[in-house]
């Protein structure tokens, strides 16, 4: 088992980019989850600043 966890001597490497990868594809749906939340807030800004403009027109 431990063969397997040294992974003939470059286990480090090979488990910090392991690591790395599941970090980076744990995060990208967080981020776009993020993402659109402020795009979807932006769009709201945006419709009600067109209501206010058409209101005083």
């Amino acid at each position: 088992m431990s063969e397997f966890f040294h992974m003939g001597g470059y286990g480090a490497y090979i488990w910090s980019a392991m690591a790395t990868a599941l970090v980076l594809m744990l995060l990208e749906p967080m981020m776009l989850v993020v993402k659109r939340r402020a795009v979807l807030k932006d769009i709201k800004r945006i419709k009600r600043l067109e209501e206010r403009q058409n209101r005083k027109n």
